[in-house]
């Protein structure tokens, strides 16, 4: 993150923003006349949680609002993990993912997701899980870097592991919003056991706005609460404002989401095909994909290199533990997305 701040406006030719730009003012009018700053004894507009949990299908009880899907997975490690256990955490994996468990004196003990398989959990998983006894399974779902997608289906069997073993499967959703339909495909229906994060900050622009969500157990979202007793206490009312306003006009960015992420993907994979020098795995949802560049044991300096010469910006893959690849973004404006690849062909060829 101290990367990616000093990085944002960095760059003229942005490949790096993990979230859409904010939506225009024709699909989602701000008119907050008359703000309620007042304090009260609940944490937000009823409102905002009850439209949110009649979205997921779940009891009220069953969703806490959070400042964003960090904020979610803090409160969740805070509140589940203690020092001596054993986390499981996918590799390679956003940078907070491997990092808030050992904040709370766990253990991280990664599991692969290859390029070779398509970016799937190893098949053995489930038996690791099994033997080894984790006391919870971080990942994400659509992957963060790869894009790639998880079925419900493909989930079963590590949702059925971890419930055998009384963990906590814990599930990174902040790129399911991709889908119209992401409520149908949340890991939530998979168990009592397991935990979702997500929020409206990828997908819709929102991501100054915070409006996060995490969604369990009655038992673990009161145990969620408490220990947000010590950090934000009470959710901000004009965030609530502004995710209500988003839920207002939830299809139309959606659409435009949808419509950007696929119009893009098709602009990188014309890129990433024409070349020999840069191998991925397709990515199935979302605006980021995680592509390997050939011969490039490090992307670090390379990525600086073209920062420095070509003003064009890519996240190292070091970032996420697998430093030949890098993170690439595509939720741009087509133009500034055709530019940045061009430059960054250029580069590739003057290796």
């Amino acid at each position: 993150m101290v990367w990616a701040k000093a990085h944002r406006a960095g760059a003229r030719f942005h490949l790096g923003l993990s979230g859409m730009a904010p939506p225009p003012p024709d699909l989602m009018p701000l008119a907050l006349s008359e703000p309620d700053l007042a304090q009260r004894g609940t944490d937000a507009p009823p409102d905002a949680h009850a439209r949110l949990a009649a979205r997921f299908a779940v009891d009220r009880s069953e969703l806490l609002l959070t400042l964003g899907t960090s904020h979610a997975f803090y409160l969740v490690c805070a509140s589940t993990l203690s020092p001596g256990d054993v986390c499981f955490v996918e590799r390679p994996a956003y940078e907070m993912l491997p990092t808030l468990p050992t904040l709370f004196g766990a253990s991280v003990m990664p599991f692969e997701r290859t390029l070779a398989d398509g970016y799937r959990p190893a098949a053995d998983l489930p038996a690791r899980i099994r033997a080894e006894r984790p006391k919870m399974v971080l990942l994400s779902n659509p992957h963060n870097p790869s894009g790639a997608f998880l079925s419900l289906d493909e989930l079963t069997p590590l949702a059925r592991a971890t419930q055998e073993v009384g963990a906590v499967l814990a599930v990174d959703e902040v790129y399911l919003e991709y889908f119209p339909d992401a409520p149908a495909r949340s890991a939530r229906h998979l168990g009592e056991h397991v935990v979702v994060a997500s929020s409206f900050t990828k997908a819709f622009g929102l991501g100054t706005v915070r409006f996060g969500w995490l969604i369990g157990s009655r038992a673990r979202i009161e145990a969620a609460a408490r220990y947000n007793d010590y950090i934000s206490v009470l959710y901000p009312n004009p965030c609530a404002w502004v995710g209500l306003l988003a839920l207002d006009h939830l299809e139309a960015l959606q659409e435009r989401a949808m419509r950007v992420a696929s119009e893009n993907r098709a602009i990188v994979r014309t890129f990433v095909e024409a070349r020999d020098d840069v191998r991925w795995h397709p990515p199935e949802a979302g605006i980021i994909a995680f592509p390997q560049l050939v011969d490039l044991d490090d992307t670090s300096a390379f990525c600086d290199e073209l920062l420095e010469r070509h003003d064009t910006l890519l996240v190292p893959g070091s970032f996420f533990d697998a430093p030949s690849h890098v993170r690439l973004a595509y939720g741009i404006d087509p133009s500034l997305l055709r530019e940045g690849l061009a430059r960054l062909g250029r580069a590739l060829d003057a290796r």
